[in-house]
C-alpha cells in the first residue's frame, strides 16, 4: 500500500504537527481534518491544502475512504473515535495516552485485533534519538540489563492552566507519566508487578483546578527491576521550558543518564535567556522530531504492511500502570497489578 488516503481528527497543538509530518511524508495524500471547533478545522484545511474538513469523525468516516487517521484529541475522548475508526477500516495513530481506562484500552486493543489494522499509541519518547541510542547500548549488552530508574517529566504550570482547556478531565499518571512508564518497561524488557504512589494536591485546586499538583509513584517489575517516577505540573511560568525531564538507569555494567533538556542552542538577548526545545521544529521547511519520527513509522509500517513497533498491548500495559498509580495514591496502598 504506498499511497495512503489519510485524515488528523484534531487539529490543535499536537494535530498541528502530525498534519505538518503527513504532508511531509511521500505517499501520503491528507483527504480531510476534523475538529469540533470549525474555524479551527477550515484554517487547518486551507493551511494544508486539504480538501475536506469536518467538525464530526463520525461523518466523515462515512463520507470518505481512509487508508489512516490520526486521533489526536483530550486524553478522556480517545476510545469512541478510535473504535470507530477502526471500524471503518483505517489504521489508527493515537496520542498517548491511550486511555483513561483499562477497560477501554482492552476493548480498543480488541478491536485492532479483530480487524487486523494498525493500533499505535505515540509514546513520542520512544522516537526520541537519546532513547533509542541507550536501548542500543542496553540490546548490544554494552551496559548489562537496566535494574533501577529514576524518571522526572514535569511541566510548567501554563500547560494545566492555558496549555490545556481539558486538565481538569485527565491526571498526570496518564498525561505525562505515561511517557515514562513506556520508556521503562521498553527498557527493563519485563511486566509492571506493583505500584505504591502518593501525590499532592493545592496549588492547582487554589486556581479552581480539581487536580493533583504532583505524583511519585515506585513501580516494581516482574524481573526485579524498580522505576521511581515522578511527575509535576506547577512548575513557574518563567522556566526556560514548558517541560522538564531526564530519566537515569542504573545496570549490572554501567549506567544511562538522558537529559533530555540539555539544549542544542542558547540564546541570550537584551530581554531575556532561553534554550529552544529539542523534541522537534522545522528546518528547511520540513517538520523534525519526535512527532514527525512516530508519523513517519507508523505510515511506512501501514505502507509495507508491518506492524508498528508500539503494538496496542503497549497501550493497554501503560494504561494499567497509569490507572494503579491513581489508584494506589488514593488508597494510599500498593496496588498489585
Amino acid at each position: 500500500m504506498e499511497h495512503l488516503d489519510v485524515a488528523v481528527i484534531g487539529v490543535g497543538l499536537q494535530g498541528g504537527g502530525h498534519l505538518a509530518s503527513y504532508r511531509a511524508l511521500p505517499g501520503v495524500n491528507l483527504v480531510a481534518v476534523c475538529d469540533l471547533n470549525a474555524e479551527a478545522a477550515q484554517a487547518a484545511a486551507a493551511a494544508n491544502g486539504i480538501p475536506n474538513c469536518y467538525t464530526d469523525y463520525r461523518e466523515m468516516l462515512a463520507r470518505e475512504k481512509l487508508d489512516a487517521v490520526s486521533v489526536v484529541i483530550p486524553d478522556h475522548l480517545h476510545y469512541e473515535p478510535t473504535m470507530a475508526a477502526l471500524a471503518a477500516g483505517a489504521h489508527v495513530l493515537l496520542e498517548k495516552p491511550m486511555a483513561l481506562s483499562v477497560a477501554e484500552a482492552e476493548e480498543m486493543a480488541a478491536k485492532a485485533e479483530e480487524t487486523g489494522l494498525n493500533l499505535m499509541v505515540n509514546f513520542s519518547h520512544r522516537h526520541q534519538l537519546p532513547s533509542i541510542m541507550a536501548k542500543q547500548r542496553i540490546d548490544s549488552g554494552e551496559v548489562g540489563q537496566p535494574i533501577y530508574a529514576y524518571a522526572r517529566l514535569n511541566n510548567t504550570l501554563f500547560v494545566p492552566t492555558k496549555m490545556l482547556s481539558w486538565s481538569r478531565k485527565t491526571a498526570l499518571p496518564f498525561w505525562l507519566i505515561s511517557h515514562e512508564l513506556d520508556r521503562l518497561r521498553w527498557f527493563f524488557g519485563s511486566e509492571a508487578q506493583k505500584v505504591y504512589a502518593v501525590s499532592y494536591s493545592g496549588v492547582l485546586k487554589a486556581k479552581g483546578y480539581d487536580v493533583a499538583d504532583l505524583y511519585q509513584a515506585t513501580v516494581t517489575f516482574d524481573n526485579g527491576a524498580i522505576g521511581n517516577v515522578e511527575s509535576a505540573w506547577i512548575l513557574p511560568e518563567t522556566a526556560p521550558w514548558v517541560a522538564d525531564c531526564r530519566t537515569h538507569f542504573i545496570c549490572t555494567d554501567g549506567w544511562l543518564d538522558i537529559d533530555h533538556m540539555e539544549p542544542v542552542v542558547k540564546v541570550a538577548t537584551s530581554q531575556k535567556y532561553s534554550h529552544p526545545g529539542i523534541m522537534g521544529g522545522i528546518i528547511r521547511g520540513e517538520p523534525v522530531g519526535t512527532v514527525f519520527e512516530a508519523v513517519k513509522h507508523f505510515v511506512r509500517c501501514v505502507q509495507r504492511g508491518e506492524k508498528t513497533d508500539v503494538t496496542p498491548e503497549d497501550g493497554v500495559a501503560i494504561t494499567k500502570i497509569a490507572c494503579a498509580i491513581v489508584e494506589s495514591a488514593e488508597r494510599g496502598e500498593p496496588v498489585e497489578l
